[in-house]
Parts: C-alpha cells; sequence; structure tokens
C-alpha cells in the first residue's frame, strides 16, 4: 500500500484527486491492477479460440481469415476514435463496463452460428469494444498514478494482465476440452463480472482526468494544464518519431498477431486427436507465464533503455517463426510460446511508454495511443490474411511461417530510424 501511494505525490485539488484519507489512492491502484487482470481475457474476446474452433468445424480456411481480419480491422478503425473519445471523456469506468459487457453478447453469437456473415458481425463488435477498453486502461493508468509513476505502474498492468490470461486459458482450455467449445463462454463471463467489479471499485475522485490526457508538462512534472486539442492534432501529425514507432508496430504484428492461431489450426487440419482447443489453453499460458517477469523487468529495468527491448522482441520474431516451421507436433508450442512471451511481453510495456515519452505534455496522450494502435492493428488484423492465404487449400502451414517471420523483419530499420529522430523528444521527455 505504501509503495502505491508513493507513485503518485503531488495530486492537485482541482483535477479531481482524492482528498480524502491516504488510503484512497492505494485502494483505487487495487481496483485497477485487478481491473487488468480481469480484462486480459475480456478484451480480446475468443481470440485465438475462435480460430481453432472454426478449424475444427471444418470451415473453409479464407472465411477463417476473413472473420479474424474483420475483428481487426473494426479494432483498427474505432482505435483513435476511442482514444479522442476517452480524452475528453470522464466516464472512464463506465465506458469499461459497457464495453465488457458488448464483447461478452458478441462472444455468445460466435459460438452459435457457423454463418459467415454472424460470424464476422461478433467480429467487429468485439473488435470495436476491445479498442474502447485498451484506451479506457491507458487513461486511468495514467489518471491514478501520473507521468512520474507511469512506467512502473504500466509493469505492473502488464504482469497482471498476463496473470489474468493465464488463468483464464487454463480455465477455457479445460473447459473446452471437457465440456465443449461453448463453455469458454462461462469462464469468460465470470472474467466480465470481474472487470465490472473492479472498473467500479476505483474511486472516481481519484481520476486526475487532465493527467489522463497527458497533460502535465515536461518540463514541470507534477503540474496540469488544460491544453488547446486543435494545437494537440497539429503536433501529433508533425511528431514523427511517434508515426515511425506506429509503422513499428504494423510490422511488427504483421508477423506476431497470426502465430498462434496458425499453430493451433496447424493441430487441428494435420494432426489426428491433438485437442487443439487444449493446446490453444496450454499454449497460451506458457506465453503468459513468460510475459510476466519479462513485463516487470521491463517497467523497472535501469541498465537498459525501452527502446533495447524492443530492437530484442523484433529479432525474436524470426527465431519463433523457424521453430514453429520446423515442430510441427503439439509439443512444439511450448518453445515457441516462450518466445511469443519474451517478445509480445516487452512490447506491451514498452508501447505505451514511448508513445508517453513521445507526446508529455501534448494533452493527446490517449490520442496519439490510439493512432499507434491503430497502425498496430492494421498489421494484426491483416496477419491472419496474410498467413491462410499462404496455408490456402495445399496447407502450406511452414511457409506461412515464413511469411510472418519475414514481415515481422520489416519492423527493424523502421524502428531503427525511429531512434534516429527519438533524442530529442527522449531528452525532453525525462
Amino acid at each position: 500500500m505504501a509503495e502505491a501511494a508513493a507513485l503518485s505525490p503531488g495530486r492537485g485539488l482541482g483535477s479531481g484527486a482524492a482528498t480524502d484519507g491516504a488510503e484512497a489512492l492505494p485502494r483505487s491502484l487495487v481496483a485497477l491492477t485487478l481491473l487488468a487482470f480481469f480484462m486480459a481475457d475480456v478484451r480480446d474476446g475468443l481470440g485465438p479460440f475462435l480460430a481453432t474452433y472454426l478449424q475444427e468445424n471444418r470451415v473453409r480456411q479464407e472465411l477463417i481469415g476473413y472473420t479474424m481480419t474483420a475483428g481487426g480491422l473494426a479494432a483498427v478503425a474505432m482505435t483513435p476514435f476511442a482514444g479522442a473519445w476517452v480524452d475528453r471523456s470522464t466516464a472512464k469506468r463506465a465506458l469499461t463496463v459497457v464495453a465488457a459487457v458488448a464483447i461478452l453478447a458478441a462472444s455468445a453469437v460466435a459460438f452459435s452460428t457457423l454463418d459467415g456473415r454472424w460470424l464476422v458481425a461478433s467480429q467487429v463488435v468485439t473488435g470495436v469494444a476491445g479498442a474502447l477498453l485498451a484506451a479506457t486502461m491507458a487513461a486511468l493508468t495514467l489518471g491514478l498514478v501520473r507521468a512520474t509513476g507511469f512506467k512502473r505502474q504500466t509493469g505492473r498492468n502488464e504482469a497482471w494482465s498476463h496473470a489474468g490470461n493465464m488463468v483464464s486459458a487454463i480455465g477455457a482450455g479445460l473447459a473446452a476440452h471437457w465440456f465443449g467449445a461453448p463453455w469458454i463462454l462461462a469462464v469468460m463471463g465470470a472474467m466480465a463480472v470481474g472487470v465490472m467489479l473492479s472498473a467500479l471499485s476505483i474511486r472516481a475522485a481519484d481520476i486526475d482526468h487532465q493527467a489522463a490526457r497527458g497533460c502535465e508538462s515536461p518540463e514541470t512534472l507534477g503540474e496540469t494544464v488544460e491544453r488547446d486539442s486543435d494545437g494537440g492534432w497539429r503536433a501529433l501529425l508533425a511528431n514523427r518519431p511517434l508515426l515511425l514507432f506506429g509503422l513499428t508496430c504494423l510490422c511488427f504484428h504483421l508477423g506476431n498477431a497470426a502465430m498462434l492461431p496458425l499453430l493451433n489450426q496447424r493441430l487441428a487440419a494435420t494432426v489426428p486427436d491433438s485437442a487443439p482447443l487444449l493446446w490453444t489453453g496450454i499454449a497460451i499460458v506458457i506465453a503468459q507465464l513468460t510475459m510476466i517477469p519479462v513485463a516487470l523487468w521491463v517497467s523497472r529495468s535501469r541498465r537498459f533503455d525501452v527502446s533495447w527491448f524492443v530492437y530484442a522482441a523484433i529479432l525474436v520474431l524470426p527465431v519463433r517463426g523457424a521453430l514453429a516451421w520446423l515442430i510441427a507436433d503439439s509439443w512444439g508450442n511450448i518453445p515457441v510460446q516462450i518466445l511469443d512471451g519474451l517478445a509480445a511481453g516487452a512490447m506491451g510495456v514498452a508501447t505505451p511508454l514511448l508513445v508517453q515519452r513521445f507526446t508529455q505534455g501534448s494533452g493527446r496522450f490517449n490520442t496519439a495511443l490510439g493512432w499507434v494502435m491503430t497502425l498496430q492493428g492494421i498489421g494484426a488484423a491483416l496477419s491472419p490474411t496474410l498467413a491462410n492465404s499462404v496455408v490456402g487449400a495445399e496447407q502450406r502451414f511452414g511457409f506461412a511461417f515464413l511469411a510472418l517471420s519475414a514481415a515481422a523483419l520489416l519492423a527493424l530499420p523502421v524502428f531503427a530510424w525511429v531512434q534516429r529522430h527519438a533524442p530529442k523528444v527522449a531528452e525532453h521527455a525525462a
């Protein structure tokens, strides 16, 4: 509790800070970490379980790709608007609750039909609501701990998020294996209730809505000022490190997003009686278990800058793709998903930290994060289509893994370009 209280020094009375006792903010931070835990499963809906479920039911390969891509594209379209909406809204907790309910309802639809139109529609709703959840989580974090505590709290959020994914994946994998795929909804329903209770447990008075927008001046951290929104938009469009970092995320997730679903699609298609839904859960658990220490390391490292971890994450992906190609048995999920934990765990923490670094004092943090997540979402949305197009009717899963690895490597020169332009921004933020 004492550590949590120390994360947010100097909160101003005029910005929505708590004034009724030292225990108020720590209580809200506990609720925030629980929100990260429960939101992990809800935000992405059925995720890779849906692709495996459709593969088991002999749905056309192209339709699987279109269905998964539809959710990604919907998230892409919604993400910048979600960020701008959250920047202006003081109802961040209510938005979180509504989005969680929408995802649960859409997931129920996805498991009740194999009709392509309804499958696509369910993933569109999931994508839109998931984008809103991501924006509210980032805003609530910055609004509660402000810039001085953002790095450490982001790492803590990511660690709890991965723990939530791990717990829900175990539950969903076992439920699907023993009782059938629709029972995954029971696990998701329990997590959705957790999201609602956690969001409502955050005290509204503890949220500094100006700090949540990134209005703290980099010269005088701890003070918040009103920012003109038009100037903020112009500043974002001229922010070259921010835009290039968005392209880095696009390339990274173009190669990364489809690897886990593709692993278990291959099991369902090529290995009889391989229990692919169970292995989907096992794969998620392995990745999330790896991500927990990685997230804490990135957020607490004093020796390495955040950018170092981004380079490492990019370089891990080709190795992951090569292993996925070489090991076709179910146990191959284990080393492949350990590497996923290393790469995705680092990027999950680094992304909001670098966006906050590049936009300090602009008053447009959530909008900027929304644009970066939009570019990231474009890559993630196109990844299943790229992978399943290469697989095709000939079941070329190995070549699909190599194609994803090549796409991820494009992020390397782009991020080097980011670093060439970033020093002035980083020094200013520091």
